[in-house]
């Protein structure tokens, strides 16, 4: 199921940096780019305001990952309504935003709804399971024999 992200509605539960700040959206994407790497779901995402050209040409080459802002004098919202109107199975899609008007919409089409502050949640949770999971699976070495007497000579000499 792909997941249809409010981005500026999201950047407030996710980013350590306030919304007019231009870090905000970066710090929002490599969280999402992170997430979208363990669940594998696909994830289109839309901002409010001017196309930030920079953010459009490195998501290009995440695959799954889409990134949509509306044009001059469009708003998100309208975008986002247009996504859902022409999609032909909207039931498909996870619609994230805590905007109740686009929630009345996405819920009037069939699409699964989910609060940006519950989705927060659970990027969360999957980044700290993926994380445990990734030192679970770090190599240990252990010194040999040859190591350690090195390592006590050296330290004796000190």
């Amino acid at each position: 199921m792909p997941y249809l992200i409010d981005g500026n509605n999201l950047i407030g539960h996710i980013s350590k940096f306030n919304q007019g700040d231009s870090r905000s959206r970066f710090d929002l994407m490599g969280q999402l780019y992170l997430f979208q790497r363990a669940t594998r779901k696909r994830l289109i995402v839309i901002f409010d305001g001017p196309a930030d050209q920079e953010l459009l040409e490195e998501c290009r080459l995440w695959p799954k990952f889409e990134l949509l802002f509306p044009r001059p004098g469009e708003k998100a919202d309208d975008l986002i309504l247009n996504y859902l109107q022409k999609t032909r199975q909207p039931r498909t899609i996870i619609l994230v935003t805590s905007d109740r008007e686009l929630q009345s919409i996405g819920r009037l089409r069939g699409a699964k709804l989910m609060t940006s502050q519950e989705f927060a949640r659970q990027i969360r949770k999957v980044l700290k399971e993926k994380s445990k999971d990734r030192e679970l699976r770090k190599p240990s070495f252990l010194a040999s024999p040859l190591e350690i007497k090195l390592w006590h000579e050296t330290l004796r000499r000190k």
